[in-house]
């Protein structure tokens, strides 16, 4: 998806979450509702875990939570066409990369201090492998590890009705990790920087919904720089994420999902102020970004007796039905994520 394209939706994103503020307000839907039916504490009130700021909490109430996510790409393509290492060459680079893999640890807190707001915070721990193959046959890896960014905000409710929950996605992103990242003196390529090293705003919506044994849900969420480029000189593209999701109640403790995820981001802005390469496409910034669409699977449970009662464990599994990269840019191949959290 081209910047103006990307910037319309953005910008239709931003004009939604203030139109539902303000429409909030204006219908009085932001004091607590006496009407709600809406259950909280079902198995599957929680969205599936690979979806972040799904849910408020009651007033007063902490949540924990960790996740485990990891990513693997496969090889690299063109638009929608996978390419081969020797595609890529006669494309004239003089390396490929073959396979990259990204690990994160997620540590969340939240807390609700009152009825509309959930207050909420995420560190991460990254660590990236890549492996390139050459011309001549050699192949050479490299990888980075370290603090990822930090992620603050808010989660506003401004509807909350019968069975049917709408609220506010605010954060942002702090630039905590590392964007210099070098081997042998020689900055890595920019997907294997731990962060975006810049400040970065979240915004979007979230709806929930429910009935007796089925739950849904919809979020629009965006992420925008603030600023043009990090320490290193560059700066990653803005990013927008539509997902959806359905799922059904098997019983009190067990309950599967389906989901659909939508990423569009745009290219690399600006360029490394060091020394650097420029023999693979992961060392160019035009080869970023681009348009994801993903279908998955999850399971989440509750624990409901015993010491472990309240825990939930949930597990998900994304893999791409559709992928348009910018320029020559990495295969996706899936993801995983596995999840605890706990309410107190």
């Amino acid at each position: 998806m081209n910047s103006f394209k990307k910037s319309m939706i953005l910008g239709a994103a931003a004009g939604l979450t203030s139109g539902l503020a303000l429409a909030g307000e204006a219908t009085g839907s932001l004091t607590t509702p006496t009407t709600s039916d809406y259950d909280a504490h079902r198995v599957d009130a929680h969205a599936p875990i690979g979806v972040m700021g799904d849910h408020t909490h009651e007033v007063g109430e902490w949540m924990l939570s960790y996740r485990y996510m990891f990513m693997s790409m496969d090889g690299q393509r063109a638009g929608t066409n996978s390419l081969s290492s020797q595609q890529v060459f006669g494309r004239g680079y003089m390396m490929a990369a073959t396979e990259m893999d990204m690990e994160m640890h997620m540590f969340g807190l939240m807390y609700a201090p009152s009825e509309r707001l959930t207050l909420m915070a995420m560190a991460n721990y990254v660590r990236k492998d890549m492996t390139m193959e050459m011309m001549s046959g050699m192949e050479h890896s490299h990888s980075s590890e370290g603090l990822g960014d930090v992620t603050v905000g808010a989660l506003l409710s401004v509807y909350d009705r019968g069975a049917h929950r709408v609220h506010l996605n605010l954060g942002l992103v702090l630039p905590t990790a590392e964007v210099d990242v070098k081997d042998s003196g020689v900055y890595q390529p920019y997907g294997m920087q731990l962060g975006s090293g810049t400040w970065d705003a979240q915004f979007g919506v979230t709806y929930t919904g429910q009935s007796e044994n089925w739950s849904w849900g919809a979020q629009l969420l965006g992420r925008v720089g603030l600023e043009d480029e990090n320490e290193s000189g560059f700066s990653y593209g803005d990013s927008l994420t539509a997902t959806t999701w359905l799922a059904r109640k098997l019983t009190d403790s067990v309950s599967l999902s389906a989901r659909l995820a939508y990423v569009t981001q745009d290219r690399v802005d600006g360029h490394y102020d060091g020394p650097h390469s420029h023999h693979a496409p992961s060392h160019f910034q035009e080869n970023y970004g681009g348009d994801v669409l993903e279908a998955g699977l999850g399971v989440n449970f509750l624990f409901q007796n015993g010491v472990l009662k309240g825990h939930r464990l949930a597990a998900e599994v994304l893999v791409p039905i559709y992928q348009d990269a910018n320029g020559v840019g990495m295969d996706r191949d899936y993801t995983f994520t596995l999840g605890w959290q706990k309410a107190f």
